[in-house]
């Protein structure tokens, strides 16, 4: 072998050895599965570089770095200066096992059980009087990171109100304002409110005999829908009561693009923008307890995963990883301060192209309320 041949087959083992240097697998800990959709990054002087773990956990960092954060909405956040072989990450929320559809097929009794908790859920889930909320949001671009954090009041009437009294954005500077999405998300588009009729028909399910001990009377079904689409998950139900105190539910890019946006709004920015959504994954998981004679929403985690891609001359695709928290317990009417101001939460929406004036006077309000800024 010549000088020459051993400098080119240096240098390509040494291409490699670097490059294989530059990935490594996230892993649940306990659970010994991979963790896909972390969000790894690391920000300098108001500068953003990210990446997300694949099905299989792997994630390859392609920019530099002094100091890497790997985050998901369910495990606890880790640091690393040095990418290691494998980073094991310890869960920050206890997690029920994945849906595994049954060989089995559905009982006779859970589907007239589904159908009289839709007819008497208006009755058990209430919102009443008032709660105190905290309420988390972080989103992971290519290129931004961006984190709200708010803690108030919430009420309902005929639409949910808040009283925020204290808010605090992380941003690179401080043009970014209150990021209330996955809130109005998280109340107006939790697992029962959502759950009707037509979801009872348009699902199988099934029972999970090998699930953890759930308590007395507790019982985990599993459902999987019915049309070529991802929607599953699953839900904890007190037969006795007929109440779920638990669920999650995950949908992919056909359900969410179909449920989530307007097909009308949806083709007028595709032929302006050349528009599409790549990749949508959402989870939710709602945990609901009781208090007195109801049951509200106490905890929700909700993860909102997109790639969207836009034509026309500059083209480009835009990545999206929104975690979101939420937690809420029941709050005494006379610690409610006589000043305590409650602002108008808006419905959700996913596209539009006309907002009428009393929804941004609303938005404007949720803007002015009083924050503090941490830039990165």
């Amino acid at each position: 072998m010549n000088k020459r041949t051993e400098v080119v087959v240096a240098f390509l083992f040494l291409s490699v050895a670097l490059f294989a240097q530059k990935g490594f697998v996230i892993w649940d800990k306990v659970n010994n599965i991979p963790v896909n959709r972390a969000s790894v990054y690391t920000t300098y002087m108001g500068k953003v570089r990210s990446t997300f773990s694949d099905q299989q956990g792997r994630v390859v960092v392609d920019f530099a770095f002094d100091n890497l954060t790997v985050s998901h909405i369910n495990y606890q956040k880790e640091s690393v200066k040095v990418l290691p072989d494998t980073l094991f990450m310890e869960q920050s929320t206890q997690l029920l096992s994945e849906v595994v559809v049954s060989p089995v097929g559905e009982p006779a009794w859970v589907r007239p059980m589904l159908m009289g908790f839709v007819k008497t859920k208006a009755r058990k889930y209430r919102n009443v009087g008032v709660q105190r909320y905290a309420y988390q949001t972080q989103n992971v671009g290519d290129t931004v990171l961006y984190r709200f954090a708010s803690n108030g009041l919430v009420r309902k009437n005929e639409y949910f109100e808040i009283s925020p009294l204290e808010n605090v954005i992380t941003f690179k500077d401080k043009s970014a304002g209150c990021d209330y999405g996955n809130l109005k998300n998280t109340l107006y588009h939790d697992f029962v409110s959502d759950m009707d009729e037509k979801f009872v028909k348009e699902h199988k399910f099934y029972v999970d005999n090998e699930s953890e001990n759930l308590g007395a009377n507790v019982v985990r079904i599993l459902f999987k829908s019915k049309k070529d689409w991802k929607d599953s998950g699953y839900l904890c139900i007190d037969t006795l009561q007929n109440a779920i105190l638990r669920a999650k539910r995950s949908t992919g890019l056909a359900y969410n693009v179909q449920h989530r946006t307007n097909a009308l709004v949806r083709s007028t920015i595709n032929a302006m923008y050349g528009h599409k959504y790549k990749d949508w994954q959402i989870d939710i998981e709602a945990v609901y307890q009781q208090a007195d004679n109801y049951f509200y929403l106490s905890s929700c985690r909700y993860s909102n995963y997109m790639q969207e891609v836009f034509g026309g001359k500059k083209k480009r695709v835009e990545v999206y990883n929104v975690i979101s928290t939420y937690e809420a317990h029941p709050w005494q009417k006379d610690m409610v301060g006589e000043d305590a101001v409650f602002l108008l939460l808006p419905r959700p929406f996913a596209m539009k192209i006309i907002v009428s004036k009393k929804e941004s006077r609303q938005e404007e309000l949720l803007q002015n309320v009083k924050k503090a800024y941490h830039i990165y």
